[in-house]
């Protein structure tokens, strides 16, 4: 059965609608059926845009399929590698996919294989005769280094990576819930029931705190609450700021998780005001305006259909 274009919300397509109408166009309606060969050329531009990535992203996935891995190994009762394997197996994931990158592999399967903005753009952090290439590409290994090493030493996890298999409720789970008649999706990098019966659920984030990120897990407390039964009162996230060692702590009680819902029905609202079907259409890219020009134009993925590259 063919994938059909609809509307549906989570806590980062709200935050690009906000952020800049443009790229939630080219992201959800632009690039849509962008991967059938031979389609609309405007698409398929749009959609390998779409599908390429970033460093800070690229360390962050890396992160983030390295501790699912470690969970998946012990969930199946195997040997856990040693603290020396677990590093340099992350490490050396991100060489690969530098390499596929700047070799132009990704080609191959644009949908699958990892294609950076940086080499897209040729932008001067990956330089290389310069040596910005390896400066800029030691950051990102150290800081995958700094956030494995903050995994499996700090005590704050402890009774994470403690926790038997049979408590699991989710590990990276792509999953949903509905909402009003809207399917909102949730993917919570880690959660379990404690001893107590309180759920914990856990974000592991590699980048600098932001505003969104408690409200992320008020979302994930939603979804709790729906598929797995949790009284609000007693769900509890964490935000996990691996490479500083920061844990910070967000126990939403349900009059946080209705202010939360107050806030997805406003912007689905906003969102419904202008969605149409890519199915069969275009749609009108000026009801999507452009941002003015500044920061976030530098990274984005779609600068070259906005001329700001």
């Amino acid at each position: 059965m063919a994938i059909q274009h609809e509307l549906s919300w989570s806590a980062s397509r709200a935050g690009t609608f906000v952020s800049c109408p443009r790229k939630y166009y080219l992201d959800y309606y632009g690039s849509w059926l962008g991967w059938q060969q031979g389609g609309d050329p405007a698409r398929r531009q749009a959609w390998l845009l779409k599908k390429m990535t970033r460093m800070p992203m690229l360390a962050g996935q890396i992160v983030h399929e390295a501790i699912e891995a470690w969970f998946i190994t012990k969930r199946e009762g195997g040997p856990q590698p040693s603290r020396q394997e677990f590093i340099a197996t992350a490490v050396g994931a991100l060489r690969e996919h530098y390499q596929v990158s700047k070799q132009g592999k990704w080609r191959r399967r644009p949908a699958k294989m990892c294609h950076l903005a940086e080499h897209h753009y040729q932008e001067e952090r990956i330089d290389e005769a310069s040596g910005a290439a390896a400066t800029y590409g030691t950051r990102y290994k150290e800081r995958i280094i700094a956030s494995l090493e903050s995994f499996l030493d700090m005590p704050e996890l402890a009774p994470v990576r403690e926790a038997d298999p049979s408590t699991w409720l989710a590990c990276e789970d792509m999953t949903t819930f509905d909402f009003e008649g809207t399917k909102v999706f949730a993917v919570p990098d880690f959660a379990y029931r404690a001893e107590d019966g309180s759920v914990h659920i856990w974000d592991w984030k590699t980048g600098s705190p932001r505003k969104a990120d408690e409200f992320q897990l008020q979302v994930y407390a939603g979804y709790a609450r729906d598929k797995w039964g949790a009284d609000p009162d007693k769900v509890i996230g964490f935000d996990a700021y691996l490479p500083t060692r920061e844990v910070v702590r967000v126990e939403p009680g349900a009059a946080g998780l209705d202010g939360a819902f107050e806030r997805i029905a406003e912007s689905l609202a906003e969102m419904k005001s202008l969605h149409f079907n890519a199915d069969f259409e275009d749609g009108d890219p000026q009801a999507f305006p452009q941002i003015e020009p500044g920061f976030e134009c530098s990274s984005c993925n779609y600068r070259e259909l906005c001329d700001r590259v």
